[in-house]
């Protein structure tokens, strides 16, 4: 292997291991938050090897395509027989709204509108892993991509707090609660989190509504390949890991791919997700946080708002 490539190697997968140290240590964090703060850390306060570089950039851009390629074994159609008409109602307004107000807000705030729409798909549809999965086809930037999923966890981490005091004070039934919190915390986990502090059965109706988002999740894609090409001439409009990320969904719904072969490709899908948010961690400044971190706060606890509003004139 040519050394510049195994350098980068090596510091990326040091970052992440010290990323994984401090998300063990603050749990709230997650993994995702963990690896791009120690990526920009390194980034920022150390001087790395100019070799490393290219083995950096290798890990920013393909291991995170062949990460989202392999996400779409996590997608279970069987999610969609579960909907009853009222779920399907919040799960395509939760995820229309917050992707359309990501849009609008983008035009109307001095946020750049890649970094105003990665939040509005990261709040709709299921946190850093949707983000993860669009940045690439929006061209975002390394700092709107740490940002965007910054934010979004942060507002995960509220919602675990913040949604069982709603349906306290509004009297929410278990049905309902379920409904709200899986309509509109942002990770699979947090809305597991959300619903297990106000009861199983909250808990089980919420992790239905969120994997019905989730299913959408290529529904999103597709679209935002195809409305990103059309700024390029001819060329095939979905790229080739979307592509990849519907053969990876379709086989899982049906073929009989053995759980301990799932279980494997997760843990790699994992680690190659890591490495490339540690990496992408290392291309973000400081300094544009300082530009853009309290307006896309502001902008994406916006999105969080209007869609508990939005679920909650539902049920």
């Amino acid at each position: 292997m040519n050394t510049e490539y195994l350098i980068g190697f090596i510091l990326v997968a040091a970052t992440v291991a010290a990323g994984l140290a401090a998300s063990s240590m603050l749990p709230a964090l997650g993994s995702v938050t963990a690896a791009i703060l120690a990526g920009m850390l390194v980034g920022n306060l150390t001087s790395w090897p100019e070799k490393g570089k290219k083995g950096i950039k290798l890990c920013e851009k393909r291991l995170l395509n062949i990460a989202i390629a392999l996400m779409g074994f996590e997608l279970e159609f069987s999610a969609a027989t579960e909907l009853g008409g009222g779920s399907i109602l919040v799960v395509i307004g939760v995820i229309t709204l917050s992707i359309t107000v990501g849009l609008v807000f983008g035009r109307i705030f001095p946020l750049p509108k890649r970094l105003s729409l990665l939040l509005g798909i990261g709040n709709g549809v299921c946190g850093s892993a949707a983000i993860a999965a669009a940045a690439p086809l929006m061209k975002a930037k390394q700092e709107e991509i740490g940002i965007s999923i910054g934010i979004v966890n942060l507002l995960g981490a509220v919602a675990i707090f913040l949604l069982p005091f709603l349906a306290r004070i509004l009297d929410l039934d278990s049905t309902q609660s379920g409904l709200l919190v899986g309509g509109t915390v942002q990770a699979v986990g947090q809305t597991l989190a959300t619903g297990l502090r106000m009861g199983e059965e909250v808990a089980r109706t919420a992790i239905v509504i969120k994997m019905g988002r989730v299913l959408l999740l290529g529904v999103v894609l597709i679209a935002l390949s195809i409305a990103f090409r059309r700024e390029k001439s001819g060329g095939f409009p979905v790229p080739t890991f979307i592509v990849a990320f519907l053969v990876c969904a379709l086989a899982v719904n049906i073929l009989p791919v053995p759980q301990a072969l799932l279980s494997l490709i997760g843990s790699v899908k994992t680690v190659l997700l890591l490495c490339a948010m540690a990496a992408i961690g290392m291309s973000i400044e400081f300094s544009s946080l300082t530009r853009h971190g309290v307006l896309a706060l502001s902008v994406g606890a916006g999105i969080f708002a209007i869609n508990i509003a939005l679920v909650l004139g539902l049920v």
